[in-house]
């Protein structure tokens, strides 16, 4: 391997799978941006994405060419139980700690309340004799006698994949990483998973279950990006070919084989790395990404143009789910998309979602024999969708879609219309509520922050979602309906590492952190590079996880200073930065207690080889007009409807207005106002409020 400082040949692809849609985004040989668009092919999805990528037409045989793909297969082999046969090794008296998990009950008051079973049965659960204390000590090491022993057990037991997770390994992990070695050796084909290559954080429960979710998809994956990487081989394709990370950056095909529950959040990450990049463009420093595609929605924030991470996920949410220790981009999911289903509880009342038509059959209009209204139709009915402009592989049945609403208005006692209406406020509605979860529940003034709508229907409910959480501005980006795959262009390979530091803050040592930060970057960067020599553009940064003693939970703090060397004041800076961001969370301090180290993370990004997208733009299209509803209103309004393609920077719209493109439609309502900005970018603003972005020409 070489330098990473190749030519402005490069080409790069990204391919994101959706729960609806499967999208790629491209650079084809003339710099230009290029687009694919397919139905997403449950159970067999390479297939949906080998098909968008030759829609293209990008020439993969290019050298230089980089493929980064994100998918939802890792989250959707664990919500769905679609794994493997997972065998857990620990430490002897501890094979009941997946069953054990947490004392706490966040339903308290429900009598039925049970917990999402554990990955791995009690059957396939097996202990060895082992002991390492916590402060590092191996007291035990198993012997060979008993890891033949445990070898056969496994092989009896059939396990497709083998989890070890032993207790205090995060402090030292020798017996984990000698017993995986002795397993690998002893059964060749089966994946070995250990806790302390995924997580070094303490607190057992989260580390074996992240150790146990790790194994179970690992086959999947496996088998998942062998038969994708044998389709584009097919193609020609003979370049380097990357996983997104939930952290916001990518992995080798190495790396994600080894830990593919790294991806449990790899497509919604892609869209907030191009946000980040459009926001640096544009000079905003807040934006609230809001994602919506057929089957969830997802909103996180850029905030002073970085985004944040989190490092505990739950599989299946905090109350019944499964808690992951892997640092993923701070996201907010709900369960409301353009294909989720409007239907009527048993007290009459109108709900939308959470099930979904997802793409098979996918809502009533798409033809495909979907009977149950969505949301997708209620657009539709409200003229807000032009039916021969929605995907170009894809036209929509008006009637059938119509057919769909008019049955559940018969059955709710309502007109069609109002039904249609309805199911629209109440998807915003939705909307609205995640946004202010990002936003007011954060101390964060909604005011400060613009949306930017991305994904196939993010566009269609931007505005009225926007008007509903109090925000003043939306911002369209070029191709919306493609912009996660659109952000894996920009994406690099990213690798991060945190470890117990626990102590006073005021005891840190700048000479003991220096070389604690230069072993971990060392480490990092090495993997990074797959150990080999050459010039490579590494960029390391590095927080702590604080808090004031006697308190569970932490606050992040990025280091208040330049570079890794860590200053003589290293303390005091910390602790400074610490309490004004404490104050901007929690809005008082507790000046009558210490402030408590308890996690060092190290984040190492090597650059990979970048590509300038050139809008190949004069796209034709047909200008005219159609009859929208909005608000509560059930009168018809001319809206009129015009081809995103034909626009020009500077050009203005008044709303109502139906804006059409490749793969999404921007629907701006009355009183709004929309106007090309650079970049070709869409930014819609109301009546009111407050300016966050120049106009054109403005200064900055």
């Amino acid at each position: 391997m070489g330098s990473d400082k190749q030519s402005g040949s490069v080409s790069r692809v990204g391919c994101d799978i959706g729960g609806t849609f499967t999208d790629v985004a491209a650079v084809d040989e003339d710099g230009r941006l290029v687009v694919g668009k397919r139905l997403t092919t449950h159970g067999t999805e390479s297939q949906a994405v080998l098909a968008a990528v030759r829609d293209t037409g990008v020439d993969l045989t290019r050298d230089g060419t980089i493929v980064a793909h994100g998918t939802t297969l890792v989250i959707n082999a664990l919500l769905e139980r679609r794994g493997s046969a997972v065998g857990l090794v620990t430490t002897e008296g501890f094979s009941d700690v997946l069953d054990i998990a947490r004392a706490n009950r966040q339903e308290g008051f429900n009598l039925r309340f049970v917990r999402n079973p554990p990955l791995v049965p009690p059957e396939l659960r097996f202990e060895i004799p082992e002991r390492t204390r916590a402060t590092g000590e191996i007291t035990r090491r198993p012997t060979e006698a008993e890891l033949d022993a445990l070898a056969e057990k496994l092989r009896t037991a059939g396990v497709e994949a083998v989890a070890i997770a032993l207790l205090n390994a995060y402090v030292e992990p020798a017996n984990e990483t000698y017993v995986a070695e002795y397993l690998t050796r002893v059964l060749p084909g089966v994946p070995v998973t250990t806790s302390s290559s995924l997580s070094r954080q303490w607190r057992e429960y989260e580390r074996f279950t992240t150790a146990t979710a790790n194994a179970y998809v690992a086959p999947v994956a496996d088998r998942y990006l062998r038969q994708l990487l044998s389709g584009l081989g097919e193609d020609g394709f003979d370049g380097q070919f990357v996983v997104l990370d939930s952290s916001g950056g990518a992995m080798t095909v190495d790396v994600a084989t080894r830990f593919p529950i790294r991806a449990v959040e790899s497509g919604p990450v892609a869209g907030v790395i191009g946000a980040r990049t459009l926001a640096a463009g544009l000079g905003i420093k807040n934006f609230v990404v809001f994602d919506m595609g057929g089957t969830t929605t997802k909103v996180s924030l850029v905030e002073d143009g970085d985004y944040a991470t989190i490092d505990q996920y739950w599989v299946g949410g905090s109350s019944r789910g499964l808690p992951l220790q892997v640092n993923t981009v701070d996201v907010v999911e709900l369960p409301i998309g353009g294909g989720s289903i409007a239907w009527l509880d048993d007290a009459g009342r109108l709900r939308v979602g959470p099930r979904s038509a997802g793409s098979q059959p996918g809502p009533a209009c798409y033809g495909l024999g979907g009977t149950e209204p969505t949301v997708t139709d209620a657009n539709l009915y409200c003229g807000r969708l032009d039916k021969d402009h929605f995907v170009g592989s894809l036209t929509l049945d008006v009637g059938a879609g119509a057919a769909a609403i008019e049955r559940l208005a018969a059955k709710a006692g309502m007109t069609p219309m109002r039904l249609a209406l309805g199911i629209l406020k109440l998807a915003n509605l939705q909307i609205a509520a995640g946004i202010r979860r990002q936003t007011l529940e954060r101390g964060r003034d909604p005011q400060e922050f613009a949306i930017l709508a991305t994904g196939g229907a993010g566009p269609m409910h931007g505005c009225e979602a926007a008007m509903e959480a109090d925000l003043g501005e939306v911002l369209v980006p070029l191709y919306p309906g493609h912009y996660s795959a659109f952000g894996m262009l920009g994406a690099n390979l990213r690798l991060d590492r945190r470890e117990v530091m626990l102590g006073l803050l005021r005891d840190v040592d700048p000479a003991s952190l220096t070389q604690t930060l230069e072993r971990i970057s060392g480490e990092l960067a090495s993997e990074l590079t797959g150990g080999t020599s050459g010039v490579f553009d590494i960029h390391v940064r590095h927080s702590l996880a604080m808090r004031y003693r006697g308190q569970d939970h932490t606050v992040k703090i990025d280091a208040p200073y330049e570079g890794q060397k860590p200053p003589a004041d290293v303390a005091d800076r910390f602790h400074r930065a610490f309490e004004e961001e404490y104050v901007r969370r929690y809005g008082h301090l507790d000046p009558y207690s210490d402030v408590e180290v308890v996690e060092l993370e190290v984040v190492a990004e090597r650059e990979l080889p970048q590509v300038v997208a050139v809008h190949k733009g004069g796209t034709e299209g047909t200008t005219g007009e159609i009859e929208s509803r909005w608000d509560d209103s059930e009168d018809p309004v001319v809206s009129k409807v015009v081809p995103r393609g034909t626009l020009t920077v500077g050009d203005r719209i008044e709303g109502p207005a139906v804006v059409y493109e490749e793969g999404s439609t921007t629907v701006i309502p009355p009183a709004a106002t929309l106007e090309v900005v650079e970049g070709g970018t869409l930014r819609i603003r109301f009546a009111g409020s407050r300016v966050l972005a120049p106009a054109e020409g403005e200064q900055r």
